[in-house]
């Protein structure tokens, strides 16, 4: 092998180097981007819900109210997750990596209707409104940490798999405070979370940011 085969050789490596690296950077920021969304938006629905919960003076608009802002909220955070994802599946993700995305987003999309439908079916067969009111987030919030906890397992991504951790006590923890006051546990405690894990990915260590 000749000087130039070398040099041509290590001018590809570079550069296939600096183009994982752009890609990461790209999908780094847009997934942080994604912990913000997703955070304001579980502050904004659960704040919703508590304030229209019967808490003295912060109760000023009927309970419906509430949860037409919670699920406004929720909607407006899936339809960006899902521009992020074809966005990123159409980002050079391709192959075994694209297969795992694709399992892994269909494995947050079967639990959620999956878990809805579970307490749906609890409510017919007798399952008071204020224990309903108690599973439906815990078991939303509960099932999202599950599915973060897979996710960091399955990218090696520390921070997603602390984030899971936490919101899995998060959801324990609401349950036993009981409602209305688990609303506000769940607006605040969750977001606090993802935006610290936004932060690690875009300013922390190096290492930190690309398992992220």
């Amino acid at each position: 092998m000749n000087d130039d085969t070398i040099a041509d050789s290590r001018r590809m490596l570079e550069l296939m180097e600096a183009t994982r690296r752009k890609t990461v950077r790209q999908l780094t920021r847009r997934y942080a981007l994604l912990f913000v969304v997703w955070a304001v938006a579980w502050a904004v629905g659960f704040f919703a819900l508590w304030i229209t919960s019967g808490v003295g003076a912060l109760d000023i608009l009927p309970p419906a109210a509430g949860w037409v802002i919670f699920i406004m909220a929720l909607a407006v955070a899936v339809v960006w997750s899902t521009v992020v994802g074809i966005r990123a599946a159409n980002d050079g993700i391709s192959g075994r990596s694209q297969l795992q995305g694709a399992l892994y987003g269909n494995a947050w999309t079967v639990s959620m209707i999956a878990a809805w439908l579970l307490i749906l079916g609890l409510q017919r067969n007798g399952l008071p409104d204020d224990l309903a009111q108690l599973l439906y987030p815990a078991i939303y919030v509960f099932l999202v940490g599950v599915l973060y906890l897979a996710g960091g397992a399955l990218w090696r991504a520390v921070p997603m798999f602390v984030l899971g951790v936490i919101l899995i006590v998060v959801a324990v923890v609401a349950t036993f405070i009981g409602t209305p006051t688990h609303y506000l546990v769940y607006a605040t405690v969750g977001p606090a979370a993802m935006l610290v894990v936004a932060a690690l990915m875009l300013w922390g260590p190096r290492r930190v940011r690309e398992s992220a």
